[in-house]
């Protein structure tokens, strides 16, 4: 299969006709997809049938995925891939732009991770690492090693959870201003190992955007959620940098305690996050009250 872009344009039915045939015999699925509305399609010489949606049939899921690929296939008009975890099972996904008959449309592509073809000569240990390796290179933040925008849309959005804090640091765009944005890449790198530090193994640390973080807690006491937050905050302020003696880094965290899903967390973390930035390095918890009749 040829990985130039200009080799999937200007296609006709008979050429596409054979790379599917082509593309068969190296994955398990390969389906044409109509980018418009995500259903699977069948060319004929002469006309078109749309049959049913790709996410219900393939992934049994209803509505589309949070990272669709075939819509990042369409918007850069190349092609897109990742690692798709449907409980137990692994699947590579590659997806196509291509044009048939000068009408757009997203060739998928689909292997299945079998055991067999991850396993090599370490054994189970192999593919127990092989699988680590591939979640920290789609899901790990280059630049800080935390979990990124994507591992929170795709694994933590959704699961239930007993504490969130959303921590942010202060005046960051004068600390790239002054030093540079070389200094401000050491202060995120430099922060999140120091809040990494401060947690456990079972807490996710995940850099949500720019200088903002999110810290997730599975199982906490609230008076433990409440130390480590002011411990993260202290430890923080402490940092010294030989290099830059005048710089100083101070944090804002808002946190809530309550046992619930990531995105109804959120904006009651948020909500905190904002009242501490009025304070600037600070920590602010809430927690919801159960009002007894």
């Amino acid at each position: 299969m040829s990985d130039r872009a200009d080799s999937w344009l200007n296609l006709d039915y008979d050429t596409i006709t054979l790379r599917l045939k082509e593309l068969t015999s190296a994955f398990h699925a390969v389906s044409i997809i109509n980018p418009r509305n995500k259903k699977v399609v069948k060319l004929y010489r002469n006309r078109v049938e749309e049959l049913h949606s790709v996410c219900d049939a393939r992934w049994n899921r209803r509505g589309d995925c949070r990272y669709c690929i075939v819509e990042k296939a369409m918007s850069i008009k190349g092609r897109a891939e990742k690692f798709e975890f449907i409980e137990d099972d692994i699947y590579f996904v590659v997806a196509q732009y291509t044009e048939i008959e000068g009408v757009p449309y997203v060739v998928e592509m689909v292997s299945s991770m079998e055991e067999s073809a991850l396993m090599g000569v370490s054994g189970t240990v192999g593919v127990i690492e092989k699988i680590a390796h591939l979640d920290l290179a789609i899901y790990a933040d280059s630049l800080t090693k935390a979990w990124n925008r994507r591992f929170y849309d795709e694994k933590v959005q959704e699961k239930q959870y007993q504490a969130l804090a959303m921590i942010d640091i202060d005046h960051f765009k004068d600390i790239n201003d002054g030093y540079g944005h070389s200094v401000g890449d050491l202060a995120l790198r430099t922060s999140a190992d120091l809040i990494q530090s401060c947690v456990r193994s079972s807490d996710q640390l995940i850099r949500y955007g720019g200088d903002e973080f999110i810290l997730c807690f599975p199982k906490i006491t609230e008076e433990a959620f409440r130390r480590k937050l002011h411990r993260i905050r202290k430890k923080v302020e402490q940092l010294c940098f030989a290099e830059y003696p005048d710089l100083h880094i101070t944090l804002s965290i808002g946190g809530y305690y309550e046992k619930s899903i990531v995105r109804s967390l959120m904006p009651l973390a948020d909500r905190m996050l904002y009242s501490a930035k009025k304070q600037r390095n600070t920590v602010k918890i809430g927690k919801t009250v159960i009002m007894m009749g």
